[in-house]
């Protein structure tokens, strides 16, 4: 009686979660590959309002970092939200989403404050900056397999 009654106190705590903007476009296993250093990006699908990722860069055959990610869609809002290190996470609201490209910002953290990723064709960039735009930085992958 104790466990169904556990699970059910568990799921209502969950945040109600509709379904995802169309982010498709970013599922997948996402790869690139220079001067001995590896950096992965793996999407699953937006299904119930939620997408999952995880991010894993390799330095000359050894795992050099990680993060796990996630996008979910509640009624309340729509926020992409990392852990780097699987560290505690640090969230960032959409503020824009066209076809193929979405931008999320979050004005009081550090940095970064803006997050966005773009695709073109069979690549993918994920670009990390203040709100400014002065500090950017940019990563791309190259899509894996179908």
């Amino acid at each position: 009686m104790l466990k169904p009654l556990l699970a059910t106190s568990l799921f209502m705590t969950l945040p109600a979660l509709a379904a995802a903007d169309d982010l498709s476009w970013m599922e997948g296993h996402w790869r690139s590959e220079a001067d001995g250093r590896v950096s992965e990006e793996i999407w699953t699908n937006g299904e119930g309002g939620l997408y999952l990722g995880v991010n894993r860069s390799l330095r000359n055959g050894q795992a050099s970092g990680f993060e796990y990610l996630r996008i979910i869609n509640t009624d309340e809002r729509t926020a992409y939200c990392a852990q780097p290190g699987g560290g505690e996470a640090v969230c960032f609201d959409q503020v824009e989403s066209t076809e193929h490209a979405v931008t999320f910002e979050n004005p009081d953290h550090d940095f970064p404050q803006r997050i966005r990723y773009a695709r073109d064709g069979d690549s993918l960039t994920a670009t990390i900056s203040d709100l400014s735009g002065e500090q950017a930085f940019s990563f791309g992958w190259e899509r894996v397999g179908d």
